[in-house]
Protein backbone atom coordinates (compact mmCIF):
# COMPACT_ATOMS: atom_id res chain seq x y z
CA UNK A 1 0.00 0.00 0.00
CA UNK A 2 1.23 3.31 -1.10
CA UNK A 3 2.37 5.72 1.95
CA UNK A 4 0.74 9.23 1.83
CA UNK A 5 2.84 12.55 2.77
CA UNK A 6 0.23 13.58 5.58
CA UNK A 7 -2.61 11.34 5.62
CA UNK A 8 -6.10 12.17 7.20
CA UNK A 9 -6.14 10.49 10.40
CA UNK A 10 -8.34 9.76 13.10
CA UNK A 11 -8.12 8.84 17.24
CA UNK A 12 -10.33 8.71 19.77
CA UNK A 13 -9.10 12.49 20.94
CA UNK A 14 -9.40 13.99 17.38
CA UNK A 15 -12.80 12.76 17.08
CA UNK A 16 -13.58 14.21 20.54
CA UNK A 17 -12.72 17.47 19.28
CA UNK A 18 -14.40 17.55 16.70
CA UNK A 19 -17.70 17.07 18.09
CA UNK A 20 -16.62 19.30 20.39
CA UNK A 21 -16.06 22.46 18.00
CA UNK A 22 -15.04 22.13 14.29
CA UNK A 23 -13.26 25.54 14.49
CA UNK A 24 -10.83 23.79 17.49
CA UNK A 25 -10.82 20.71 15.13
CA UNK A 26 -9.44 23.12 12.60
CA UNK A 27 -6.59 24.63 14.79
CA UNK A 28 -5.54 21.25 16.63
CA UNK A 29 -5.40 19.69 12.92
CA UNK A 30 -5.03 22.47 10.07
CA UNK A 31 -2.89 25.91 11.67
CA UNK A 32 -0.45 25.23 9.64
CA UNK A 33 -2.68 26.15 6.76
CA UNK A 34 -3.35 29.58 7.80
CA UNK A 35 -0.09 30.75 6.10
CA UNK A 36 -2.10 31.10 2.94
CA UNK A 37 -4.27 33.69 4.97
CA UNK A 38 -1.34 35.45 6.85
CA UNK A 39 1.51 33.87 8.22
CA UNK A 40 1.30 35.94 11.72
CA UNK A 41 -2.24 34.41 12.39
CA UNK A 42 -0.56 30.88 11.09
CA UNK A 43 2.07 31.91 13.75
CA UNK A 44 0.17 32.66 16.72
CA UNK A 45 -2.09 29.61 16.20
CA UNK A 46 0.63 27.33 16.12
CA UNK A 47 2.02 28.57 19.41
CA UNK A 48 -1.48 28.02 20.45
CA UNK A 49 -1.31 24.23 19.20
CA UNK A 50 1.32 23.14 20.87
CA UNK A 51 0.79 24.46 24.77
CA UNK A 52 -1.50 23.21 27.29
CA UNK A 53 -3.62 23.61 30.39
CA UNK A 54 -2.05 23.14 33.86
CA UNK A 55 -4.69 20.53 34.25
CA UNK A 56 -4.04 18.80 31.16
CA UNK A 57 -0.17 18.91 31.84
CA UNK A 58 0.07 17.53 35.14
CA UNK A 59 -2.50 14.70 34.21
CA UNK A 60 0.41 13.87 31.24
CA UNK A 61 3.23 13.82 33.88
CA UNK A 62 1.50 11.49 36.58
CA UNK A 63 0.47 9.60 33.27
CA UNK A 64 4.54 9.31 32.75
CA UNK A 65 4.67 8.68 36.95
CA UNK A 66 3.07 5.67 36.58
CA UNK A 67 4.41 4.88 33.48
CA UNK A 68 7.70 4.42 35.04
CA UNK A 69 6.57 2.77 38.10
CA UNK A 70 4.98 -0.08 36.31
CA UNK A 71 7.67 -0.45 34.23
CA UNK A 72 9.67 -1.01 37.66
CA UNK A 73 7.24 -3.56 38.50
CA UNK A 74 7.54 -5.32 35.39
CA UNK A 75 11.37 -5.64 36.12
CA UNK A 76 11.09 -6.58 39.80
CA UNK A 77 12.53 -3.48 40.69
CA UNK A 78 10.03 -1.82 42.48
CA UNK A 79 11.93 -0.93 45.74
CA UNK A 80 11.05 1.98 48.05
CA UNK A 81 14.42 3.94 46.71
CA UNK A 82 13.60 3.35 42.82
CA UNK A 83 10.17 4.63 43.49
CA UNK A 84 11.79 7.71 45.04
CA UNK A 85 14.01 8.04 42.38
CA UNK A 86 11.50 8.16 39.93
CA UNK A 87 9.79 10.71 41.95
CA UNK A 88 12.52 13.20 42.19
CA UNK A 89 13.60 13.09 38.38
CA UNK A 90 9.85 13.97 37.35
CA UNK A 91 9.98 16.34 39.77
CA UNK A 92 12.85 18.05 38.68
CA UNK A 93 11.69 17.70 35.26
CA UNK A 94 8.15 19.47 36.14
CA UNK A 95 10.09 22.68 37.24
CA UNK A 96 12.45 22.79 34.65
CA UNK A 97 9.41 22.43 32.41
CA UNK A 98 7.56 25.15 34.60
CA UNK A 99 9.94 27.95 34.34
CA UNK A 100 10.67 27.56 30.60
CA UNK A 101 6.78 28.09 29.91
CA UNK A 102 6.70 30.90 33.21
CA UNK A 103 9.53 32.72 30.67
CA UNK A 104 8.69 32.46 27.16
CA UNK A 105 8.22 34.51 24.69
CA UNK A 106 4.73 33.53 23.36
CA UNK A 107 4.58 35.93 20.86
CA UNK A 108 6.72 33.98 18.78
CA UNK A 109 6.69 30.50 17.10
CA UNK A 110 9.51 28.54 17.83
CA UNK A 111 9.50 24.81 16.67
CA UNK A 112 12.32 24.04 19.31
CA UNK A 113 10.61 25.46 21.95
CA UNK A 114 7.04 24.09 21.65
CA UNK A 115 6.31 23.90 25.11
CA UNK A 116 3.90 26.21 27.18
CA UNK A 117 1.16 26.51 29.40
CA UNK A 118 -2.03 28.34 28.30
CA UNK A 119 -2.19 30.07 31.63
CA UNK A 120 1.55 31.62 31.18
CA UNK A 121 0.23 31.97 27.66
CA UNK A 122 -3.05 34.14 29.00
CA UNK A 123 -0.30 35.90 31.36
CA UNK A 124 -2.05 34.00 34.46
CA UNK A 125 0.17 33.75 37.74
CA UNK A 126 -0.54 29.93 38.50
CA UNK A 127 2.75 29.81 40.88
CA UNK A 128 0.64 29.23 43.99
CA UNK A 129 -1.61 26.66 41.69
CA UNK A 130 1.04 24.31 40.39
CA UNK A 131 2.69 23.94 44.26
CA UNK A 132 -0.87 22.86 45.30
CA UNK A 133 -1.96 20.52 42.32
CA UNK A 134 1.40 19.15 42.19
CA UNK A 135 1.43 18.03 45.56
CA UNK A 136 -2.17 16.58 44.47
CA UNK A 137 -0.73 15.20 42.06
CA UNK A 138 1.98 12.73 44.28
CA UNK A 139 -0.70 12.08 46.44
CA UNK A 140 -2.75 10.69 43.72
CA UNK A 141 0.30 8.12 42.80
CA UNK A 142 1.04 7.56 46.45
CA UNK A 143 -2.89 6.79 47.18
CA UNK A 144 -2.78 4.51 43.88
CA UNK A 145 0.48 2.22 45.60
CA UNK A 146 -0.82 1.73 48.44
CA UNK A 147 -4.31 0.62 47.34
CA UNK A 148 -5.69 -2.69 46.22
CA UNK A 149 -6.51 -1.90 42.75
CA UNK A 150 -1.86 -1.78 42.36
CA UNK A 151 -1.91 -5.01 44.54
CA UNK A 152 -3.96 -7.00 42.04
CA UNK A 153 -2.26 -5.34 39.24
CA UNK A 154 0.90 -6.96 40.76
CA UNK A 155 -0.49 -10.07 40.57
CA UNK A 156 -0.51 -9.44 36.77
CA UNK A 157 3.31 -9.42 37.15
CA UNK A 158 4.26 -12.30 38.73
CA UNK A 159 3.05 -15.01 36.04
CA UNK A 160 5.65 -14.98 33.17
CA UNK A 161 2.60 -16.35 30.78
CA UNK A 162 0.84 -12.98 30.94
CA UNK A 163 2.13 -10.38 28.26
CA UNK A 164 1.79 -6.88 29.99
CA UNK A 165 1.72 -3.80 27.48
CA UNK A 166 2.43 -0.53 29.35
CA UNK A 167 2.25 2.94 27.04
CA UNK A 168 5.82 4.59 26.48
CA UNK A 169 6.21 7.79 27.47
CA UNK A 170 7.26 8.94 23.81
CA UNK A 171 4.91 8.71 21.56
CA UNK A 172 5.08 5.88 18.55
CA UNK A 173 2.83 6.30 15.95
CA UNK A 174 3.95 3.41 14.14
CA UNK A 175 2.85 1.01 17.12
CA UNK A 176 -0.34 3.28 17.40
CA UNK A 177 -1.54 2.67 14.04
CA UNK A 178 -4.62 0.13 14.00
CA UNK A 179 -4.33 -2.06 10.76
CA UNK A 180 -7.90 -1.20 8.98
CA UNK A 181 -6.60 -2.23 5.27
CA UNK A 182 -9.63 -4.71 5.27
CA UNK A 183 -12.55 -1.64 5.41
CA UNK A 184 -12.83 0.15 2.05
CA UNK A 185 -14.23 3.09 3.68
CA UNK A 186 -10.97 3.71 6.08
CA UNK A 187 -8.42 2.98 3.33
CA UNK A 188 -5.86 5.65 3.42
CA UNK A 189 -6.78 6.66 6.55
CA UNK A 190 -4.32 6.42 9.90
CA UNK A 191 -6.26 5.24 12.79
CA UNK A 192 -4.46 5.65 15.92
CA UNK A 193 -4.76 4.22 19.38
CA UNK A 194 -2.67 2.91 22.28
CA UNK A 195 -4.09 1.28 25.72
CA UNK A 196 -2.26 2.53 29.10
CA UNK A 197 -2.08 -0.68 30.26
CA UNK A 198 -3.25 -3.59 29.12
CA UNK A 199 -2.98 -7.58 29.74
CA UNK A 200 -3.07 -10.68 27.90
CA UNK A 201 -3.53 -13.48 30.38
CA UNK A 202 -2.31 -16.81 30.16
CA UNK A 203 -5.71 -18.02 29.07
CA UNK A 204 -6.09 -15.90 26.32
CA UNK A 205 -7.88 -12.95 28.35
CA UNK A 206 -7.86 -9.36 27.43
CA UNK A 207 -7.62 -6.88 29.93
CA UNK A 208 -7.78 -2.92 29.51
CA UNK A 209 -6.67 -0.42 31.79
CA UNK A 210 -7.56 3.55 30.91
CA UNK A 211 -5.96 6.16 33.79
CA UNK A 212 -7.95 9.29 34.21
CA UNK A 213 -6.03 11.72 36.68
CA UNK A 214 -8.78 13.46 37.68
CA UNK A 215 -12.00 14.10 39.24
CA UNK A 216 -15.01 11.57 38.17
CA UNK A 217 -17.44 13.19 35.93
CA UNK A 218 -21.04 13.05 36.51
CA UNK A 219 -22.03 10.71 33.44
CA UNK A 220 -24.26 7.75 32.77
CA UNK A 221 -21.84 4.93 33.72
CA UNK A 222 -24.03 2.14 32.48
CA UNK A 223 -22.31 2.51 29.13
CA UNK A 224 -18.34 1.66 27.93
CA UNK A 225 -16.21 4.65 26.93
CA UNK A 226 -15.48 4.97 23.02
CA UNK A 227 -12.06 4.93 24.50
CA UNK A 228 -12.31 1.62 25.98
CA UNK A 229 -13.93 0.30 22.86
CA UNK A 230 -11.05 1.38 20.59
CA UNK A 231 -8.55 -0.14 22.61
CA UNK A 232 -10.25 -3.05 22.58
CA UNK A 233 -11.03 -2.71 18.74
CA UNK A 234 -6.99 -2.89 18.18
CA UNK A 235 -6.83 -5.89 19.92
CA UNK A 236 -9.02 -7.86 17.62
CA UNK A 237 -7.30 -6.64 14.06
CA UNK A 238 -4.47 -7.95 15.38
CA UNK A 239 -5.21 -11.59 16.58
CA UNK A 240 -7.80 -11.51 13.23
CA UNK A 241 -12.04 -10.78 13.11
CA UNK A 242 -13.02 -14.31 12.21
CA UNK A 243 -12.22 -14.43 16.31
CA UNK A 244 -14.54 -11.80 16.95
CA UNK A 245 -17.08 -14.29 18.39
CA UNK A 246 -14.20 -15.80 20.79
CA UNK A 247 -12.89 -12.13 21.73
CA UNK A 248 -12.74 -12.19 25.89
CA UNK A 249 -12.28 -8.50 27.27
CA UNK A 250 -12.48 -6.26 29.58
CA UNK A 251 -12.45 -2.72 29.99
CA UNK A 252 -11.92 -0.38 33.12
CA UNK A 253 -11.52 3.08 33.77
CA UNK A 254 -9.21 4.02 36.70
CA UNK A 255 -9.68 7.31 38.05
CA UNK A 256 -6.16 7.77 40.30
CA UNK A 257 -7.08 10.37 42.99
CA UNK A 258 -10.20 8.33 44.05
CA UNK A 259 -9.45 4.77 43.11
CA UNK A 260 -12.18 4.14 41.98
CA UNK A 261 -12.80 1.86 38.63
CA UNK A 262 -15.22 1.46 36.78
CA UNK A 263 -15.43 -1.80 34.63
CA UNK A 264 -17.02 -3.47 31.31
CA UNK A 265 -16.76 -6.63 29.60
CA UNK A 266 -16.60 -5.76 25.92
CA UNK A 267 -19.07 -7.59 23.84
CA UNK A 268 -18.70 -7.88 20.15
CA UNK A 269 -21.50 -5.28 19.80
CA UNK A 270 -19.63 -3.16 20.90
CA UNK A 271 -16.25 -3.42 18.57
CA UNK A 272 -18.95 -3.26 15.66
CA UNK A 273 -20.43 0.27 16.94
CA UNK A 274 -16.58 1.45 17.40
CA UNK A 275 -15.98 0.36 13.73
CA UNK A 276 -19.01 2.34 12.80
CA UNK A 277 -18.14 5.45 14.95
CA UNK A 278 -14.72 5.84 13.15
CA UNK A 279 -16.17 4.99 9.42
CA UNK A 280 -18.99 8.15 10.51
CA UNK A 281 -16.23 10.14 11.54
CA UNK A 282 -13.88 9.84 8.74
CA UNK A 283 -17.00 10.60 6.18
CA UNK A 284 -17.30 13.85 8.46
CA UNK A 285 -13.89 14.80 8.38
CA UNK A 286 -13.64 14.33 4.42
CA UNK A 287 -16.58 16.77 4.01
CA UNK A 288 -14.02 19.21 5.37
CA UNK A 289 -11.72 18.32 2.74
CA UNK A 290 -10.96 20.08 -0.74
CA UNK A 291 -12.67 17.69 -3.32
CA UNK A 292 -12.65 15.06 -0.11
CA UNK A 293 -9.18 13.82 -0.94
CA UNK A 294 -7.57 12.29 1.44
CA UNK A 295 -4.24 11.77 0.02
CA UNK A 296 -3.77 15.48 0.03
CA UNK A 297 -5.10 16.21 2.90
CA UNK A 298 -6.33 19.98 1.87
CA UNK A 299 -8.43 21.49 4.01
CA UNK A 300 -12.00 24.12 2.85
CA UNK A 301 -11.28 27.45 3.69
CA UNK A 302 -11.66 28.15 7.46
CA UNK A 303 -15.15 30.00 7.50
CA UNK A 304 -16.26 25.98 6.68
CA UNK A 305 -15.10 24.90 9.64
CA UNK A 306 -17.58 26.42 12.32
CA UNK A 307 -17.24 27.89 15.65
CA UNK A 308 -19.47 26.42 18.35
CA UNK A 309 -22.41 28.59 19.85
CA UNK A 310 -22.26 27.58 23.23
CA UNK A 311 -19.90 30.24 25.34
CA UNK A 312 -19.21 28.07 28.29
CA UNK A 313 -16.44 25.97 25.47
CA UNK A 314 -14.95 29.48 24.46
CA UNK A 315 -14.14 30.60 27.52
CA UNK A 316 -11.09 28.07 28.59
CA UNK A 317 -10.36 27.07 25.02
CA UNK A 318 -6.61 27.36 24.21
CA UNK A 319 -7.40 29.13 20.49
CA UNK A 320 -9.61 31.29 21.96
CA UNK A 321 -7.36 34.28 21.05
CA UNK A 322 -6.60 33.00 17.85
CA UNK A 323 -10.08 32.23 17.05
CA UNK A 324 -10.93 35.66 17.54
CA UNK A 325 -8.38 36.95 15.52
CA UNK A 326 -9.59 34.49 12.70
CA UNK A 327 -12.90 35.57 12.72
CA UNK A 328 -11.91 39.52 12.29
CA UNK A 329 -9.86 38.55 9.00
CA UNK A 330 -13.05 36.22 7.69
CA UNK A 331 -15.51 39.20 8.04
CA UNK A 332 -12.78 41.79 6.72
CA UNK A 333 -11.86 39.81 3.68
CA UNK A 334 -15.59 37.90 3.09
CA UNK A 335 -15.21 34.57 1.99
CA UNK A 336 -18.90 34.46 0.79
CA UNK A 337 -21.49 32.39 1.40
CA UNK A 338 -19.93 28.67 2.07
CA UNK A 339 -22.00 25.59 2.69
CA UNK A 340 -20.84 24.07 6.39
CA UNK A 341 -21.00 20.40 7.22
CA UNK A 342 -22.93 19.32 10.06
CA UNK A 343 -21.37 17.86 13.23
CA UNK A 344 -23.18 16.69 16.22
CA UNK A 345 -21.74 18.60 19.66
CA UNK A 346 -20.52 17.14 22.50
CA UNK A 347 -21.28 18.52 25.78
CA UNK A 348 -17.42 18.46 27.26
CA UNK A 349 -13.99 17.14 26.28
CA UNK A 350 -12.87 13.74 27.56
CA UNK A 351 -9.79 15.01 28.73
CA UNK A 352 -8.80 14.82 32.41
CA UNK A 353 -10.21 17.44 35.31
CA UNK A 354 -8.57 19.42 37.40
CA UNK A 355 -7.06 17.82 40.66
Amino acid sequence: MAEFKNPLSWSISKSTVLHYCVKKYYFSTYSNHLKNLDIQLRNDAMVAKNIKSLAMWLGECLHDLMSDYLHLQKNNQNSAENIKKIKILLTEKMDRDFQISKSRDYGKYNPDTKFGLTEHYYKENIDDLYIQWKIAMFDSFDKFCESELNFQIQQYFQDPQNSIFIEPKEKNFDSMKIQIDNIPELMWINVFAQPDFGIITADKKYIIYDRKSGKVPQKDWNSISDQLKVYAYKILQKIGLEKMDDFDAQGYEVFLKWIEKFGWKITKQDLLDIEQKIIDDVNVQKNFLVNKNVEANIPMESVVFQRTNDPYKCKDCTFYRVCEELKKYEKFHDMGEVQMPKVEEVEYLDDDFPF
